[in-house]
């Protein structure tokens, strides 16, 4: 990317909304360090265009008719991998944040943010780094946390895993009891706990959550 002193950063935008295209444009080629090389109204238009120019940055809205942001986004990271793309959109859910960053966004920002946030933004991926503003940051850390206590451990006595076991083969508690020379009372006790453990209904959806959590195999 931008190497040489004096270097612009050459940029196209890619909104179907003509003014606010417009005014990024204006916006950017006023800064000394940018050149809108483009805009385009939807993600095939980008593709197209990408084939014509060499461009360093991609600002890509998400809502986009005939192709739209995120299906271009894929293209462009397939096709020509040395194009950044930075999304620039009104949603700030963390399904679209997800999308976006599954797509191979290098950053994301929304349409609300500020020409300092945008610049800095454009800089830090065009120089190889990523860039999320601070809504969608937010976001996005609180998602690692719900996933972090969503995963948190299971502790499991000695008992448990034993019976947890002999469950998954289709032991009733009768069975287990026997095997472990207690009541099948104590057993059916132990597999309530269980099933309170992992959140689990009954005993078959129990034995799939310890199979998905990797308890058992």
């Amino acid at each position: 990317m931008p190497e040489a002193e004096g270097y612009k950063i050459k940029v196209i935008v890619a909104d179907d909304h003509t003014i606010l295209a417009d005014g990024i444009e204006n916006m950017l080629n006023k800064k000394g360090a940018f050149e809108v090389v483009a805009k385009a109204t939807n993600g095939e238009e980008v593709i197209k265009l990408l084939k014509m120019h060499r461009i360093d940055v991609v600002i890509m809205d998400i809502n986009m008719p005939v192709m739209d942001g995120l299906e271009a986004t894929r293209v462009v990271k397939e096709h020509f991998p040395e194009v950044k793309v930075l999304i620039m959109s009104m949603h700030d859910k963390e399904g679209y944040i997800q999308n976006a960053l599954e797509a191979g966004a290098d950053g994301y920002i929304l349409k609300n943010t500020s020409q300092d946030e945008m610049e800095r933004a454009l800089i830090r991926i065009s120089e190889g780094g990523n860039y999320f503003s601070q809504d969608v940051s937010t976001k996005m850390a609180m998602k690692m946390v719900k996933k972090t206590e969503e995963e948190k451990i299971i502790k499991l006595s000695r008992v448990e895993k034993q019976v947890l076991s002999l469950l998954s083969e289709g032991k009733t508690s009768d069975e287990i009891s026997v095997t472990l020379g207690t009541s099948s009372h104590t057993i059916r006790s132990y597999r309530r706990n269980l099933m309170v453990k992992f959140n689990a209904k009954n005993v078959t959806q129990l034995i799939a959550m310890a199979i998905k959590k990797g308890y058992i195999s």
